[in-house]
Order: structure tokens, then sequence, then C-alpha cells
């Protein structure tokens, strides 16, 4: 028996609209799930450019193994269902290819589903409908959409089981291999040659000069064999690969599953695919990773695009294409005029060595008009072998001169369309992202419109891959480094922006993921050209990864932090103090060398100047409680809590670190047989924070119902329990509320209490 849930409701909207979603001639401008998904939630999806859907976050959502997120169902709530319906009517109708027999497949899933009341069931379903009309059908199935997620969500009944027998793509998501470029063409021998190889060679390495074509060539080689092979997964280096493994999306994960623990399953579930599966690794620029040799050892077909000089396993070398009648062919699609001009851009192809990126970008160029393909030419002939602009080229891949002459035709290419600063400001913060929507980059930058970002995807420079997802191309990249030299000065707007989120904590961002990579290429690639401005990125980025339990980028963080602050002419004393404190704070070290954490505690609380920073002087005096605690040693720990309380509270600083303190001192209370005080502080605390509205300000209600309960008043103890649920709700954090529920429940069974029905309808089913 069918339940509406929002997988089984969007899987029969997609059964109804497969028909027009799919083209087998031509996939790769189909209409996704992913676009079905932005257009059923086409209101939310344009008001709120912080938030970002994803293949990986779709494809869980439609196959029922994660709940559509808090913070959209919150909205619809708002703004009613209505609108669901009218963005249905707007954007999807269109491609239903009976809309009759849509409606009346959910007219039957609601009729026969047992979990809705009749109540509900007279609701949702359309009373006395004389003619079906558009509106009426599309407001039903709006109603439909409203109701599944909006009613609890239960998971699908799936299990990871390390199989070889199994289907990769039911358990594993976001891994499918991306449609090559719509304008790919050439290559079939190539792609005949890669398979043989992999016929005799368990991995294969596919390099060659940047912007030439490996990745799209992998990609085509997937498409063109998919049928040969049970499993293909595909996924983008992201410069380690137990980061890239541990951050797969899978159905046996746990919210909390640390990074090691789905390391551990995911690896586990890898080294079980066997020769009928292939995983295409694509950027692989760091052929030193530790974990190669590992991942090497497994049974699977492996492919590996890199623009590095690789020195063992099967090479294959991918070259220009050599037949320029295709490459022809490729400015044709980009450029109208083409047949009028054949013969100069042949020449043109000639000219830039039959460089594939150079040649989509000549097309991209001459269709707009800005020069004539005659101009084109004789300015490349010119400055390809321009001796300065060469020595200028320092490319640390594999930079021989044929891959510095490619440089020089991006370069010059580049210089054609004389960017404006506006513009050249849009590249040069482009390099920080691994992949943007663009609405959402314009917001970062502060610009008015997206109208620059746009140009620029049409001009070719900004990679516009799918739907409003932009990147860089590798090899521009590298030129915008090179040539625009961005740094924490020509790009504060978007480093400011940043580091405003960095301060964000107690709750979780939904943009997390982006920020955290941002930071990663702030360091990677303007990092020391502002030392003191660096060393406050890192400082801010190290209590933002403590909220999302980024521990192995948090030692890089104190690594990083440490080098910086050898120099004496660096920092301040705080500064010092603050490092001493993060790294006496490490799990890592907290776990392993408690004494050596209080020793650091100890030295950071000596270094500090408390007339400069009370705050700081306040949280390093509760760390050195909390780890004295830790230690056996009570009473010293519980001194140095009240000192911190009492600092922190007489500063008046009522933000997020008055909060934590205060938490903190009340739980080691508590634990200490003294409840009567813990409640106290908490109730002050409570009171002083009102206006705060964070994951951590809730639990502040959650802290005082364990204390009620525990004394006996089960009545407050219900009531404060209420309260910080309904504050997590609202603040979109449907897991934490499921999970808390979950301990408070166990909590009153443990004392002789039953729990309230109503935790029992929405969270413990």
């Amino acid at each position: 028996m069918q339940r509406v849930d929002f997988s089984t409701v969007i899987n029969i909207i997609i059964e109804n609209c497969r028909e027009n979603m799919h083209t087998t001639k031509n996939r790769e401008t189909a209409y996704s799930q992913f676009d079905l998904l932005c257009d059923i939630f086409y209101d939310f999806y344009t008001e709120n450019d912080d938030v970002r859907f994803d293949n990986s976050a779709v494809s869980r959502w439609i196959k029922g193994n994660r709940p559509i997120p808090a913070i959209v169902v919150n909205y619809y709530r708002k703004e009613g269902s209505d609108i669901i319906g009218d963005s249905f009517q707007e954007n999807c109708l269109k491609l239903v290819f009976d809309k009759h027999n849509l409606y009346n497949e959910l007219v039957n899933l609601v009729r026969n589903d047992y979990t809705l009341s009749e109540e509900k069931k007279a609701e949702i379903l359309p009373q006395n409908i004389s003619e079906y009309t558009d509106y009426e059908i599309c407001s039903f199935i709006g109603n439909v959409i409203f109701t599944a997620i909006d009613r609890p969500f239960i998971p699908a009944d799936k299990a990871m089981l390390p199989t070889s027998a199994i289907t990769a793509s039911e358990y594993i998501f976001g891994a499918d291999v991306p449609a090559p470029c719509k304008y790919f063409c050439g290559r079939d021998n190539e792609t005949t040659e890669l398979h043989t190889a992999l016929q005799n060679h368990n991995e294969i390495y596919v390099t060659g000069f940047a912007g030439i074509g490996k990745s799209e060539f992998a990609k085509a080689y997937a498409k063109k064999y998919k049928k040969e092979y049970k499993n293909i997964l595909y996924f983008n280096y992201s410069g380690d690969l137990k980061e890239m493994i541990a951050d797969i999306e899978f159905a046996g994960d746990s919210i909390s599953d640390d990074e090691h623990t789905k390391f551990t399953k995911h690896i586990r579930f890898l080294k079980s695919l066997k020769t009928d599966s292939l995983i295409i690794i694509d950027n692989f620029n760091s052929p030193n990773d530790s974990f190669l040799s590992t991942l090497l050892n497994y049974s699977c077909k492996m492919i590996f695009t890199t623009r590095c000089n690789v020195e063992y396993g099967h090479i294959f070398e991918l070259d220009a294409i050599k037949n320029p009648d295709e490459l022809y062919l490729l400015v044709s699609k980009y450029f109208t005029y083409a047949d009028e001009n054949k013969s100069t851009i042949i020449k043109l192809i000639e000219a830039v060595h039959s460089h594939t990126l150079s040649v989509e970008m000549i097309g991209k160029l001459l269709e707009k008009g800005i020069h004539t393909p005659d101009e084109i030419l004789e300015h490349l002939i010119i400055n390809s072998a321009d001796p300065e602009s060469s020595d200028k080229i320092k490319i640390n891949k594999d930079g021989e001169n044929t891959r510095a002459t490619y440089y020089n035709h991006i370069r010059t290419l580049f210089s054609l369309y004389l960017l404006s600063e506006d513009y050249q400001n849009v590249m040069r913060n482009m390099i920080f992202f691994d992949e943007m929507r663009i609405r959402y980059f314009a917001k970062m930058l502060e610009l008015n419109d997206t109208n620059g970002i746009n140009e620029l995807c049409e001009l070719g420079f900004i990679n516009n891959t799918h739907a409003d997802i932009i990147t860089l191309h590798p090899m521009i990249k590298d030129i915008v480094l090179l040539d625009l030299k961005p740094d924490f000065r020509n790009c504060n707007t978007l480093i400011n922006a940043v580091n405003t989120k960095l301060k964000i904590i107690g709750y979780e961002l939904p943009d997390s993921a982006v920020i955290i990579s941002t930071v990663k290429n702030i360091m990677k690639f303007i990092g020391e050209t502002d030392k003191n401005s660096y060393l406050n990125i890192l400082e801010s980025a190290y209590v933002f990864l403590d909220n999302y339990h980024e521990y192995a980028f948090m030692e890089i963080i104190i690594s990083e932090t440490e080098k910086l602050l050898d120099d004496e002419y660096i920092g301040t004393q705080n500064n010092r103090a603050l490092l001493l404190n993060n790294k006496a704070m490490l799990p890592m070290n907290r776990n392993e060398k408690l004494t050596y954490s209080i020793s650091l505690m100890n030295k950071a609380l000596s270094l500090c100047d408390k007339s400069e920073n009370i705050v700081l002087f306040a949280n390093i005096n509760m760390n050195l409680g909390v780890l004295y605690i830790e230690n056996k040693e009570t009473e010293r720990g519980l001194g140095f809590m009240e000192k911190a309380w009492c600092f922190i509270r007489s500063s008046r600083s009522y933000n997020d670190d008055f909060i934590t303190i205060s938490r903190n001192y009340a739980a080691a209370l508590t634990e200490n047989s003294d409840p009567h005080k813990a409640l106290e502080i908490l109730l002050e605390c409570a009171e002083i924070t009102d206006g705060c509205r964070s994951n951590n300000h809730a639990n502040i209600f959650y802290d005082i119902a364990g204390i009620y309960i525990r004394t006996g008043k089960t009545a407050l103890g219900v009531k404060y329990y209420n309260k910080a649920f309904e504050e997590l709700t609202a603040l979109g954090s449907t897991d934490e509320v499921q999970a808390r529920k979950v301990l408070a429940a166990a909590l009153l069974n443990k004392f002789g209490v039953q729990y309230p029905k109503e935790w029992e309808n929405n969270y413990l089913e």
C-alpha cells in the first residue's frame, strides 16, 4: 500500500512526464528531474539565493532517503500550497503527456492511503469538480505535494549492502556521469582505443594539455559504453582522495556519522565493486595523493583525467583533434556565419594548434561580433610568438613550450575582448568557487544584477554547466591567477562577505559547504598575499568549522596559523593565546594528550591580555575548566568555569559565547550534584539572551527541561522541552528536533513518565 509521501508523489509525476523529459537523440539537453524539482518549488528557489538544490540532494528526496528540508516546508506553510500548484501549472504542466491520467493516479493514491485521516483526505481531494480545468488539476497537485512534504518523514527501507550484486546508483547519490558538452565532437577513434586499453588495464590515466578536452572525453566514453558496465561512478577530485570518498552521499549514512566513519563505510562499498564497474575521477591533479596506492588495489576499472606528468600506470595521451573539419564543426555550433568564413576559420584552428578550448572560445567571440575572423587571425599570429608573454608563463603543471603556447592563445583571446574592470573583478573572484549559483555569486559580490556574469558565460570565460550553476575551466583559472592577480585587497568585497558568514555560529547555514570550500580556495590561492588578513580568516574559519565538526580541516587551520605566527611581526599576544586555546581543544589532543592540552591552555591564559579581549579571556578560563574536569580535577575545573562565567557576565557580552559558557558551566554543575545553581544560571541566561535565535539558544531550554525532569518537576520539564523544540523547528533544524525528542522521551521514561503523545505523532513513529 503506497503512502502519500514526497518520493511516491514525485515519482508518479515523473512517470507521467518522462516521455517529454527525455529524448534519446538529444539526451544532453533533456529536461532533468533536477529541473522538475526547481520548477515545482520555483517560488522558494528564486527567493532564497543562499539555498542551492544539487543533484545529490534531489536524488535523495526522489528516492525517499531524505526529507525535503524544513526551510522549504516552512516557506510553503507560510505562503500556502496554492503557489506550488501555480508553479506546476506555469512550469511543468506542459511536460505531462496525459494530465487526466496524472490527476486520477494521485486521487487514487490519496484515497488508498490508510495513514491519512478521512478529514485530511476530504481536505485534499477536490469536491464536485464539473470539469477538469488546468487550474483545478494543478491546484489539486499542489495540495498533494504540500501534504507529502508537510507530513512526518519516514525514510525508505534501505540499507547499504557491500556486495557486487547491487546497483550502486540505488545507494550512491550525485555520482552520475554528467553528459558531455552538447557540442562535443570527434574522438570516435580515441574512445574506441580507450575502451580497448581498459580491457587490459584496470586503471588508465588520461593525460594531455590543459583545455584539450580530457574531462569531456571521459564523459563521452561513459556515455558511449554505459551499457557495458553495471555501475559507472563519476567524481570530481577535491584535492584529497580520502576526503572525496568520505564526502560521497550514501543512503546508509547516518547524521551522527563522523568523517572517519563515513570514509570507512564508503571505502568498504567501493572495495566490493568488481571489474564490471567503472570509477571516473576527473581533474586528478595530485598524483602523489597518499591514498592512491590503496585505491588502485581495488578490482573495479578506473579512469583518471590529469594535467600532471604521471610516471606510473597506463598512460593514455590525449592529443589535439587532428581533423580540422571536426573542429570547424565545433566553431559552427557557436558561430552563425561560419559557412561564409570557413577558410579563415580553418586558418584560425591551425593558428591555435587545434587546441579545443581555444577553438571553442573563438567560436563564441565570433558570434558576439566583437571582431571579424580576419582580425582575430591577425592578432593571434602577432601575439602567439610574443617572447615577453611566453617568459611570464610559469605554470607548475607539465609546462613545456607547447603548453606555454596554448596558454598564450587563451591569454590573447582574453585580450581581444578587453575586459572592463567590472568584468575582471567577476573573473578574479570566481577562482574561489568550485561551482556556484549565479544569483548567489552576484549577491556575494554585491552586484546589482547578473548581466555581467551572463555575458561572461556567453563569451566562454565562465562555464554555465547546468541550470544556473557556473564554474571556471582550470586553464582559465590559471590565467586569471597569472594575469589578474587576486588578493585580499582587490577581492575585499567577497572576502568580507565570507568572513561575515564565518562569524555565524550556533545554527547550520544552508550554504555551509560552499563557505568551507571557499575558505579552502582562499587559503590555496591568496593565503599569504596579506598575512594579517589571512590570519583573520583562519581564526574565524576555525570557530566556524568546529560548528560543523570539520576536525581534519581544523588541524590544517592550526598548522597554517602556526606558520603565520612564527613571524613575530604578525599578530598580537591574544592571537597567540587564541592559537594555543584552539590547539588545546582539538579532539585529537584532548583524547590522546589531555595533560598536554592542559599545559597549552595554561600557557594561553598567561598570554591573554584581558583588557584587550575579555571574551577571549573568559573562553580560555572556561576551556581550561573543561579540560581539568575531563582530567578528573573537578573542583579546580569548576573554579575556572565560575571565573569564566563571572568575567563574561560582567562584560555584558550577551552573545553566543555567553550562552555557550553558561550552558557548559551549568552542565558541569548538574553533573556534580548542584542542579539548583545550574538552573539559576540557565534561567538567567535564557532571559538575558531572549532576542537571540540559534540552535545554541534553543538548547538552553532543553538543558533547563532536563534539570526540571531530574528534580521531579515534570510539567515544567515538558514545557521547556516544547519551547526548545518550537525554536529549533522555527530555525529549520528538523533533524536536531527529532534526535532531541528521542533523547527527551528516553529521559522521561527513565524517571517513569510517559512522553506526550503529540511527540509520537510527529517524531517517534
